[in-house]
């Protein structure tokens, strides 16, 4: 059976309507902004050249975040060990910090380990179910629950100290 390809207008508009979900989702992973908005551009493209593989019009968000997921752990794959010094400034304590300042929610999800990260991101930000996660990261729904409930008791952990 053929599938009708998506038109050139209707992909756009999905994808503007999308947009800030696949920045959220690829931030998740990625730390450098830069790095994040290559792997968003580069899954709009592969989403587009491949927009023929959607068979349900109806998932086409969970389809193209699976595709943002994937190029960003195709960029993690890519990059080489090294550690950015503004990485390090946020891990040491600055000697005039001012400590009344809180952390929001959205830096004690970042915080997060990337696993833990990716999987709070989706189910809190997006409203993804934990078989869509499950699919998205091509991991079991067990899993997905698993990391939820770490991810919970870290920014419990994280926004206490603060």
């Amino acid at each position: 059976m053929a599938t009708q390809l998506m038109d050139k207008e209707t992909f756009c508009t999905l994808i503007l309507e999308h947009q800030n979900a696949m920045y959220r989702a690829a931030r998740s992973i990625l730390n450098r902004p830069e790095d994040v908005e290559d792997a968003v551009q580069e899954a709009i493209c592969a989403a587009f050249a491949h927009r023929g593989d959607l068979r349900d019009p109806q998932r086409f968000k969970p389809w193209l975040l699976r595709i943002v997921v994937n190029t960003c752990y195709e960029t993690c794959r890519k990059q080489k060990k090294v550690i950015d010094l503004s990485q390090v400034e946020g891990v040491l304590e600055a000697p005039n910090a001012d400590p009344t300042e809180s952390i929001s929610l959205w830096q004690a999800v970042l915080a997060l380990p990337e696993s833990l990260r990716t999987a709070v991101t989706l189910f809190y930000y997006e409203d993804c179910t934990v078989a869509q996660i499950a699919q998205i990261l091509h991991i079991s729904q067990g899993a997905v629950k698993l990391r939820l409930s770490r991810g919970r008791a870290r920014l419990r952990t994280i926004l206490n100290e603060d």
